[in-house]
């Protein structure tokens, strides 16, 4: 059996006997044990809030997104996505990291360009959507919004551009 890295062009091997969408080695990874850990957790804890008799009251009613929630309203939160994110970015640059063995510039350039938008996932997991007292992003908090998202965009840009 050829190695599925040795660049023969073979398919990696593939959950469900090939019938799976996604290859073997993300599972063996953690990736999809993160996603669904991050996705379930979202959506039991939307869910909650929704079902209170006062959602507005929630921080539903508070934020309009997942980072402001956390770094406002919920500390917990804001450590449980640090947590998850950075663990994310982990996984991602070592499976990036793992992959084209070939040594032509296209492939380092987009190898490059991969490893630095996991990276930048980070950033999101640092500075969270933050407000001071007045509901305002002025000042420092400004700076940490900036950085915050420069994370969400430049990451999304670099993995799925």
């Amino acid at each position: 059996h050829p190695d599925v890295n040795s660049g023969t062009g073979i398919d990696p091997p593939m959950f469900f006997c090939g019938a799976g969408l996604l290859p073997l080695d993300c599972g063996l990874t953690g990736l999809i044990t993160v996603t669904f850990i991050n996705v379930a957790a979202f959506l039991v804890i939307f869910f909650a809030m929704l079902n209170s008799p006062k959602p507005c009251t929630t921080g539903l009613g508070e934020c309009r997104t997942i980072s402001c929630m956390c770094g406002n309203v919920y500390n917990e939160g804001y450590v449980f996505m640090f947590c998850s994110l950075s663990l994310t970015s982990i996984i991602l640059v070592q499976r990036f990291s793992a992959m084209f063995h070939r040594q032509r510039i296209q492939h380092k350039i987009i190898k490059s360009a991969l490893v630095l938008g996991s990276l930048l996932i980070t950033l999101t997991a640092i500075f969270p959507e933050r407000y001071d007292v007045n509901g305002q992003t002025s000042g420092g908090y400004g700076i940490l919004y900036g950085l915050h998202l420069a994370g969400v965009y430049a990451s999304g840009l670099l993995l799925l551009g």
